[in-house]
């Protein structure tokens, strides 16, 4: 009982400060594990400016890409912004 117990805590605890995105480096699609900065159940996040080097414009972004940037910089930087202007956007290029 006490190692099903120890096991639930160890996965709860994986699950809220594990997360990972996926980066195409040389071709391949790579996942990456990063420690998150602020639990959450959320496992998987998108880092947009991981794939393909494109500055992204705040007035271009649709709602999904907003959530996913606001997202990737709270849990695996540990910014918190609204990505209101663009400089919003480069510090959360930045790794």
């Amino acid at each position: 009982m006490k190692k099903l117990i120890a096991l639930i805590v160890l996965v709860l605890v994986t699950v809220l400060y594990v997360g990972y995105y996926e980066a195409l480096e040389d071709g391949d699609i790579e996942t990456i594990l990063f420690i998150k900065k602020h639990p959450a159940f959320q496992i998987k996040f998108y880092n947009i400016h991981a794939n393909d080097g494109e500055i992204r414009q705040v007035e271009l972004l649709t709602e999904q890409e907003r959530k996913w940037i606001i997202d990737y910089c709270r849990y695996r930087l540990g910014i918190d912004t609204d990505l209101k202007t663009q400089n919003d956007v480069e510090i959360c290029r930045k790794k």
